[in-house]
């Protein structure tokens, strides 16, 4: 009988679920809504699952219970005890299906390397980076949020740009083109007017949303941009080593392929190539890469390949 594999990757607005052959050939492919349980809460992220498996019924008449093993890869899953809550769920569905329960990063690896073993470094609003082997071990460095992380990210970048505009402005640093830039982006004359979404209504993707600008700023040969965005190249290449020193040991010399996912990533390829290449020197056995397919894939592959053996 031929042995089916399902890849969910589950994200904090929307998810997808892919149905794929022993072959890797994807069957079926169905979206829904969250799972992501900081987001939506566990119960809901739950009836978000089980959405996805009636739409993937109607769609294709594939069942839960037709499935030889499958990946759940969702945003809000980090710790043993996230992964053993959705594995108990999976369990009530089918105690003979065995899924692999993980971070969406793990996903994003494996459909970026094609295959259960990699390194990926993520640079969206947020950072992190993780190193997963071929029999699901896995670490990861970063990811620890804004306070107490997001290096290199461009939430990170953003926040660098607005205290060095502000530092110009205030006649404590240099002068710099992103006190210009600021005040442009935010449409404000005054610093004092940047208090609303900085301190009142706090939001990340505002700050974030100046790293453009910073970049801008960079390719024009702003001192203080370039510092910042050197800055932040260097911390992305430290997230790597560290997530690959965790997983192989420091001193080792596993060869492995590396991507990068995110939209600091997406949008600035020269800060990509700068990026690869720092991590290429930390780590000379790695070879970052283009991705090959997209993270649902990825989480199919984890169950072709870790389901198995992870329980």
């Amino acid at each position: 009988m031929k042995k089916l594999f399902f890849g969910i990757d589950g994200g904090g607005t929307k998810s997808r679920l892919a149905a794929v052959d022993e072959r890797g050939e994807i069957l079926c492919t169905v979206c829904g809504s969250s799972t992501n349980q900081y987001a939506v809460g566990f119960e809901k992220a739950c009836a978000a699952v089980a959405d996805l498996f009636e739409s993937l019924k109607k769609e294709s008449g594939i069942v839960f219970k037709d499935f030889s093993a499958g990946c759940f890869a969702s945003a809000g899953i980090s710790t043993e005890n996230e992964k053993e809550m959705f594995r108990a769920f999976f369990a009530e569905m089918s105690a003979s299906c065995p899924v692999y329960v993980c971070s969406d990063a793990l996903a994003a690896l494996a459909g970026g390397t094609g295959k259960a073993e990699g390194l990926i470094v993520i640079s969206g609003t947020g950072s992190i980076a993780a190193a997963l082997r071929p029999d699901g071990r896995s670490s990861r460095s970063g990811g620890l949020g804004h306070l107490i992380g997001d290096e290199g990210s461009g939430f990170a970048i953003g926040l660098e740009g607005i205290r060095a505009a502000v530092r110009a402005a205030d006649g404590r640093a240099e002068k710099t083109l992103l006190t210009e830039k600021l005040f442009a982006h935010y449409e404000v004359s005054d610093v004092r007017d940047l208090f609303s979404f900085l301190y009142t209504k706090f939001d990340k993707a505002r700050i974030a949303s100046f790293a453009p600008a910073v970049f801008e700023a960079a390719r024009l040969k702003d001192a203080a941009a370039v510092r910042i965005i050197d800055g932040a190249s260097c911390e992305l290449a430290l997230l790597a080593k560290s997530a690959y020193d965790k997983l192989f040991g420091g001193g080792k010399s596993e060869r492995i392929g590396a991507v990068f996912s995110g939209g600091i990533f997406e949008h600035e390829k020269d800060f990509s190539r700068r990026t690869a290449e720092r991590i290429q020197k930390l780590l000379p056995f790695v070879r970052v890469h283009e991705r090959l397919y997209e993270p649902v894939r990825g989480a199919c592959v984890l169950a072709q390949s870790v389901s198995e053996k992870v329980r």
